[in-house]
């Protein structure tokens, strides 16, 4: 690893003396990139230590993205594990969090969170890619302006907002019957009243037997703009009947890697969100913000386990609500920024099914502020701090048995997130950082309930032993980096670690999902583009990350479910006005299977695939053809460890979750603007 670090750096000086000599007045300038994920607010990335990656809709359109995890898989340092391969039940992943994504990477929607207080993956449904104007990625731990499961990074996806009259329709058919239409128009009047009202209707019956996905998504959004802001409005409804086909056994991936052993597996999940919001600068230098976030969400099904199915219904309501002050304010040195904010959350949850009742309401409560402090006009200092609370009120029934934790329990904690940062501009299209950041993540409901469950039983009937409830994870973000941007060419380094104490999973020796000790995660980021002229852009994106467990039972081990490797290529070619390709080769090295703590099982096989999207636009109308997995290659982008239950002893074996073969979306498409 340390071998990687030196590596790296040597890479890192040779760029810096080929670039200082031509670094002078007449060399490409940098393009300014405004992003809000840094601080909550817009603000120039020039100035905020830390790496964070803007994809734009052209991006998202020359990939021929369906999904947002299409767009996400090939941004560098992220980690995708899709079960089906149509981005329904995948989850998204930065440094180095695969099966704890959901609760270690934080994803919003305009500020707005899709996370869960459950173990529940955030819906990835709900965002449309042509919905979408452009995506921050945030690569790195911001526990100080996000707090709880900001600890790998933060993906905020930032709609498109209209500027005038504008009418998109698009139409889509594709392999596995896959079937689409979406309809969007919207108007920015001279008054300041705005609005947009998309639709969208998707059929598929998906690569896997039983993975049918059907689904109607139902937006609208409307703004009032005057001279001290704007007062806006968002409302979705989101509709979505999915079949569940599980995961397979070795021998039955080999036999038909299509087929399911959960014929009858299904979730029905309906979902409408709201939000109002408020931005003004009553004060001059002082922005206030603050929106109120509604997300009501019911859902029933059926899961099987151990090939018994049992039935459940699930219900979400969450409420945030989150003003801040951001001040701007010139001093000698330069521009000072200040961010002060509260955030407020409440989520009711309940989930019934064969295996009893969760009941829980949970408050969470944070209070923070940073400040970007220009030291010289080159040279600036962040720091900030947070501190959240979280209270539980739970109930938790046991298969009809009783409580299995008493009617009102109180499980309440609080945890503190800190940061320092450091950003310096040696040259015009240089930037160098470093950081440290103190994160955190609260226990979820289900995961209290399961150990609840545990020891219940053990009590009840005097086998196993007794799991301490789990705790807050805590965590401490280390990272520096170099950049040099161009208009036309650019390249990014970064090395990170991030030591967490207490961090929460799966464990498979109880069953349960507790603290399985500390661990550690070590990496490096290289990305870098290049316009080699104005037909052909290229880009490369390199992970390498090493992981261990540091303390406990597994003390030693390889974490599971990362790759030490991955890497993605891509190549845009403009024929001319009207033809366009783009090429995309993704690959990642084995992976230890999801559960597999002892690493006593051969790692999940690595794989390389490569998608190509052709565009023909002819005046407002284009026409696109996706191919993935152009090479046909049959791999599985997600597996973890079960048990196997087609045998007497019940062993422990991997299972696989086959990703589709070679497919493709032919889609025609109408802009007017």
């Amino acid at each position: 690893m340390y071998r990687s670090f030196s590596a790296g750096l040597a890479a890192l000086f040779m760029f810096h003396s080929i670039i200082s000599v031509a670094d002078d007045a007449t060399a490409p300038q940098p393009l300014e990139t405004v992003v809000v994920s840094a601080i909550r607010a817009q603000s120039s990335m020039d100035s905020i230590p830390g790496s964070i990656s803007v994809v734009s809709a052209d991006q998202i359109k020359a990939s021929g993205a369906a999904h947002v995890t299409d767009v996400l898989r090939g941004v560098g340092g992220v980690q995708v594990s899709d079960l089906y391969g149509d981005g329904s039940a995948a989850s998204v992943g930065i440094r180095g969090f695969t099966e704890t994504a959901q609760e270690n990477t934080l994803i919003m929607i305009d500020g707005r969170r899709l996370n869960n207080a459950d173990l529940g993956l955030p819906d990835l449904n709900s965002i449309d890619v042509r919905n979408i104007q452009r995506i921050e990625i945030v690569k790195g731990s911001a526990g100080t302006l996000y707090g709880d499961k900001a600890v790998g990074g933060v993906i905020n996806i930032i709609t498109s907002k209209p500027e005038a009259f504008a009418i998109d329709a698009t139409a889509e058919y594709g392999s596995y019957d896959r079937r689409s239409m979406y309809a969007a128009f919207g108007n920015r009047h001279d008054n300041g009243i705005s609005y947009r009202i998309s639709g969208l209707r998707r059929l598929s019956d998906n690569y896997r037997d039983n993975n049918a996905l059907r689904l109607t998504d139902i937006s609208a959004a409307a703004a009032y703009e005057f001279n001290a802001g704007k007062v806006f409005f968002e409302y979705q409804n989101l509709n979505e009947d999915s079949r569940l086909p599980g995961s397979l056994f070795a021998d039955l991936l080999a036999t038909d890697r299509r087929q399911s052993l959960n014929p009858d597996d299904f979730s029905s999940t309906d979902t409408d969100s709201y939000r109002v919001g408020l931005h003004a600068r009553f004060i001059p230098n002082i922005e206030f913000q603050a929106e109120y976030t509604r997300r009501d969400s019911s859902s029933r099904g059926q899961l099987s386990s151990g090939g018994f199915p049992s039935a459940y219904t699930q219900k979400r309501l969450h409420q945030e609500i989150t003003p801040r002050l951001i001040g701007s304010f010139d001093i000698p040195t330069g521009q000072l920024l200040v961010t002060l904010g509260a955030d407020l959350f409440r989520t009711d949850y309940r989930i019934q099914s064969d295996f009893g009742l969760t009941d829980d309401v949970q408050d969470q409560v944070g209070v923070y502020v940073q400040g970007v402090i220009p030291l010289s006009d080159r040279l600036d200092l962040m720091l900030g701090a947070r501190h959240g609370e979280v209270m539980n009120d739970i109930l938790v029934d046991t298969l009809a048995f009783g409580r299995s934790l008493p009617e009102g329990t109180q499980l309440d904690d609080s945890a503190n997130a800190l940061e320092g940062g450091i950003n310096y501009r040696p040259y015009e299209n240089w930037r160098l950082y470093a950081k440290i950041d103190r994160n955190f993540r609260f226990v979820t409901a289900d995961e209290y309930s399961a150990v609840a469950d545990n020891n219940f039983f053990t009590n009840l009937f005097m086998f196993g032993s007794v799991i301490p409830l789990p705790h807050t994870q805590t965590g401490l973000s280390y990272e520096f980096g170099a950049e040099w941007q161009a208009s036309d060419r650019g390249f990014k380094l970064q090395f990170y670690q991030l030591d967490i104490d207490d961090e929460i999973v799966f464990d498979p020796t109880v069953f349960l999902n507790t603290n399985i000790g500390n661990t550690r995660r070590r990496g490096v980021m290289v990305e870098g583009h290049y316009a080699l002229n104005d037909a052909l852009d290229l880009g490369l994106q390199y992970e390498y990350i090493d992981t261990r467990i540091t303390s406990g039972a597994f003390d030693g081990s390889s974490l599971t479910f990362i790759p030490d490797h991955s890497a993605t290529a891509t190549a845009r070619y403009r024929y001319n006005e009207h033809l366009s390709g783009f090429l995309e080769v993704h690959g990642v090295t084995g992976r230890v299977f999801g559960g597999d703590f002892s690493n006593s099982f051969p790692k999940l096989p690595g794989y390389v695939i490569a998608n190509v999207n052709l565009v023909y636009l002819l005046g407002d109308a284009r026409i696109a053809l996706k191919v993935n997995n152009l090479l046909d290659r049959k791999y599985s982008d997600s597996g973890s460890i079960g048990y196997d239950f087609r045998q007497a002893s019940f062993p422990q074996v991997p299972t696989y979750f086959p990703a589709p073969e070679r497919n493709f979306l032919l889609s025609v498409s109408y802009a007017y603007k």
